[in-house]
């Protein structure tokens, strides 16, 4: 994906953006609050929570820096869901209807929009692939393969673990067990914040 540069985005819409600063935790708006913009994370990081009519909460997926979110907002008079600053985060604020317009008239704007947007709806279904395997085990090595760059065998890693966890659908105490379980059998590494995959 095209690294995110501001100077590159139409000059209307350079002038039009506002900045937010989070704090961890902070809430930058909720589900079924009227949508007014959508959003790129400039720095740290936001979750993006789903809250059922049953009281159950549904964790969508976390957003990095350089990444968009709130993208319905552009289609849709409230937001879906609820988001939250993971720890102090900055962000970018896009008003919606002139996002839209530059959009139709910045073909580069459009791809690159259009880019993040496939590669997210791939990411997803691979978290829903994921979360359909039963075994901790084999899900948690699914995982390490599928986020391993292709012909290399070290993952280096970027979220907590308990964020990757939350990812996947297993508790934070067993993936913490199913990955010493696997550096134990021999299967892979733990050094830092990386992991190294065995033959």
């Amino acid at each position: 994906m095209n690294k995110f540069q501001i100077e590159k985005l139409p000059a209307d819409l350079q002038t039009a953006i506002t900045y937010y600063d989070l704090a961890d935790a902070e809430i930058l708006f909720r589900q079924n609050e009227p949508s007014k913009a959508l959003f790129m994370v400039e720095s740290g990081r936001i979750k993006l929570i789903h809250y059922t009519e049953a009281g159950n909460t549904v964790n969508h997926y976390s957003v990095k820096p350089g990444e968009y979110f709130a993208e319905v907002a552009l289609y849709s008079e409230v937001y879906l869901c609820t988001a939250i600053a993971e720890s102090s985060t900055r962000v970018i604020y896009f008003p919606k209807e002139l996002f839209l317009n530059s959009m139709e008239k910045d073909f580069n704007l459009s791809r690159n929009f259009t880019e993040q947007l496939a590669r997210r709806l791939h990411s997803t279904k691979l978290l829903l692939e994921l979360r359909g395997i039963r075994s901790a085990r084999d899900r948690v090595l699914h995982y390490l393969h599928v986020m391993v760059p292709t012909n290399e065998k070290i993952l280096h890693l970027e979220q907590a673990l308990k964020e990757i966890a939350n990812d996947i659908g297993i508790s934070p105490e067993a993936l913490s067990r199913t990955l010493t379980q696997l550096e134990n059998e021999g299967v892979l590494t733990r050094i830092k914040r990386k992991i190294i995959l065995r033959d």
